[in-house]
């Protein structure tokens, strides 16, 4: 497996974000995703998240999101392949996302769970939808997914299972797969690791992605994640992600 590590400007970013920023109280903000694969987590009523997220070779995912119920949110999702950068931008198909949780679970077994429809990353294994544009980055699809809050060394952390197909641009039923992540809240520095593309197929393994990520929430609104997209004989991907949540 050969991984490309994310270099010290990473490590040194976050550092002084540490040094600047002191870990105290956990943003009360929802964490709607990990890392690529969604959690079971919703907006209140009149709530939003505006979220950007830069992708190697100058590319830009970005998503709106507004909470029309405590249970329900919408939003749409736009990808552009090179727009930063000397390339001819590459404009893929934009999304509509939304997110119904059908319940919290009960006070003395926490376990959410919601279905949803959303956008999830494709790298160049996308190249499998047998389309002509082997630059697409980013596919649409259902899922549903479980979320159990747990209870370790004195901090909240959330452990996610879920399975989803896809279906934009082309419907691939043997490229359904399943996902589980694991986030660990320490303050406002939030270590992320999930597992994704995990196919029923023996011989897909090479294609599962391990991802990490390290997200800082700088102010009860504003938050900003590092994240590796990596898998097997393949260079990681790098993310770059700001995240604004607010109300009405």
């Amino acid at each position: 497996m050969e991984f490309r590590p994310p270099g010290l400007l990473y490590a040194g970013l976050f550092f002084i974000l540490l040094c600047i920023f002191p870990l105290s109280g956990i943003n009360a903000a929802p964490q709607l995703k990990t890392i690529d694969t969604p959690t079971a987590a919703t907006l209140a009523k009149g709530g939003y998240s505006i979220g950007i997220w830069g992708y190697d070779n100058g590319g830009i995912f970005t998503r709106a999101l507004m909470g029309i119920h405590d249970s329900i949110f919408l939003g749409v999702s736009f990808d552009t392949q090179n727009l930063i950068g000397s390339g001819a931008p590459v404009f893929n198909i934009p999304g509509v996302i939304g997110r119904i949780k059908i319940t919290d679970g009960f006070d003395d077994f926490p376990l959410l769970i919601a279905v949803g429809y959303d956008a999830f990353y494709g790298n160049d294994s996308a190249s499998s939808l047998r389309q002509s544009w082997t630059s697409l980055r980013m596919i649409y699809g259902p899922y549903v997914v479980f979320t159990k809050p747990l209870f370790l060394l004195k901090h909240e952390q959330s452990f996610n299972l879920g399975l989803r197909t896809p279906i934009q641009p082309v419907a691939r039923p043997e490229d359904t797969s399943l996902f589980l992540s694991l986030n660990f809240p320490i303050g406002q520095f939030i270590p992320m690791f999930e597992i994704e593309r995990i196919f029923f197929s023996v011989a897909r393994f090479n294609e599962i992605l391990f991802n990490i990520g390290f997200r800082y929430e700088l102010y009860d609104d504003f938050a900003i994640e590092l994240n590796l997209l990596m898998t097997f004989n393949q260079p990681a991907s790098r993310v770059l992600t700001f995240e604004y949540v607010g109300a009405f």
